[in-house]
């Protein structure tokens, strides 16, 4: 308990420091009806432009899964911050639109997961606003192996901060549940055929941090990474 109590003052303290409000995501999975991908989509694009359009709080935008465990789902996210989820649209006006637009062409409605941005993970944010196509990782971690596992996420960020033309953003879970990930890892591109040119990844890892640094990094994975859930998403819409 003292161990716990400990901890809580020193994540308190921590998020004191910053005055910098947390950049959330709030990740929901869709079904539509079976043959009304094309309505569904259009009621989300309607719905999105009248109460989460581009610029503002609470801005949403929608990716369908290609491939993965729920290839056919949509994903609806919405980007915003703590603040932002205090003062979302949930009026009548706005239910009423949703069942209008959108949920008279829901199937079924999926898990809702809330994750935060790491900046000092990521890099290429400005690039990956641009691409089509994204490659997802919702990554397991064995119990209280997070520290471990944010230590080789920065030197892998340093990988691709040195490359330039690559990008990887690093998402951390804000509601620890039961059987849910951890981390979210998303790696933009604008075509399939881009996942076969070599990123020179490994070289450039191993220029920074030193030959057979690239194996070191395998072997920390391997330890304290318990699975992996892999999507292939794609851009539907304009955001």
């Amino acid at each position: 308990m003292l161990v716990l109590a400990g901890f809580l003052c020193f994540t308190t303290a921590n998020s004191q420091e910053s005055n910098e409000p947390k950049s959330l995501y709030e990740t929901l999975y869709l079904m539509p009806k079976p043959g009304m991908n094309k309505q569904f989509e259009d009621g989300v694009a309607a719905h999105n432009q009248k109460f989460h359009a581009s610029g503002k709080d609470n801005q949403a935008m929608l990716r369908r899964v290609e491939y993965g465990n729920k290839a056919g789902w949509y994903v609806w996210v919405m980007n915003g911050s703590y603040a932002s989820l205090d003062s979302r649209p949930v009026d009548d006006a706005h239910s009423k639109d949703w069942e209008e637009n959108v949920g008279q062409y829901v199937e079924e409605y999926g898990s809702t997961d809330l994750w935060s941005l790491n900046k000092e993970m990521s890099s290429g944010m400005d690039q990956f606003r641009n691409k089509k196509r994204y490659e997802t990782w919702a990554v397991y971690l064995k119990p209280w192996e997070g520290y471990r596992f944010n230590d080789s996420m920065k030197k892998l960020q340093k990988a691709f901060a040195k490359m330039s033309d690559r990008n990887m953003l690093v998402f951390e879970s804000e509601v620890n549940r039961k059987g849910g990930p951890d981390v979210g890892l998303v790696w933009g591109y604008d075509k399939f055929a881009d996942m076969e040119n070599d990123s020179k990844l490994v070289d450039t890892y191993e220029e920074i941090h030193g030959e057979g640094s690239w194996r070191l990094f395998l072997e920390e994975w391997r330890d304290v990474v318990e699975d992996v859930d892999m999507e292939h998403r794609v851009k539907i819409g304009d955001m």
